[in-house]
């Protein structure tokens, strides 16, 4: 399984387009390997196979740009044949993504729930997350109806939306203080 592991992102980083935010590196890899224990904890009962297969194409489909997802499936269903799991969902997770989304008076269609509930899944295993698209694609709702959907799960959720052109790296991130070597957050 290892071997198509790591085949799979070898070829992903030869055959799919270069994007910045393409990671197939041993950051990924760990990300995955999260992913794919949580998955084995909620379901001991499936196949290591199965578990590998459903990680790396739930995991790894949210951040595939449209051009390349024939590209990453065809990959997936070449190193994986005859497999075809249905993608383990938050039934608790969605009904609160549907009840926010009436909320905001929007209409909870089944790609806007897939595309919330992959950005919970990122969040999960990433500090942050960009997310990118054309205009008028959904990107601030599908945020905003998530950070709804925690608070009736009562969650915390706490962001800022902010212009990053707008402040310097240092005022976005922090940074050391070359002298007293403490981080300092500009606010």
């Amino acid at each position: 399984m290892a071997k198509k592991f790591t085949t799979l992102y070898a070829l992903n980083r030869d055959l799919l387009s270069k994007q910045d935010h393409y990671d197939w590196g041993l950051r990924a890899v760990k990300s995955v390997l999260v992913v794919l224990g949580g998955l084995r904890r909620a379901e001991p009962e499936l196949s290591e196979t199965a578990i590998l297969f459903r990680g790396l194409r739930d995991f790894n489909l949210p951040k595939i740009v449209t051009d390349d997802r024939s590209v990453f499936l065809g990959l997936i269903g070449d190193l994986f044949p005859n497999m075809d799991l249905p993608r383990k969902r938050n039934e608790r997770l969605l009904e609160h993504i549907r009840t926010a989304a009436k909320t905001a008076l929007l209409q909870p269609e089944e790609g806007f729930l897939l595309k919330t509930e992959m950005l919970d899944e990122l969040l999960a295993v990433r500090h942050s997350v960009f997310i990118i698209g054309p205009p008028a694609s959904a990107k601030s709702r599908i945020w905003q109806t998530l950070a709804a959907a925690w608070r009736l799960d009562g969650r915390n959720c706490k962001y800022v939306d902010l212009n990053p052109k707008t402040c310097s790296s240092k005022e976005l991130f922090g940074y050391m203080h070359p002298q007293t070597r403490e981080w300092k957050v500009c606010r």
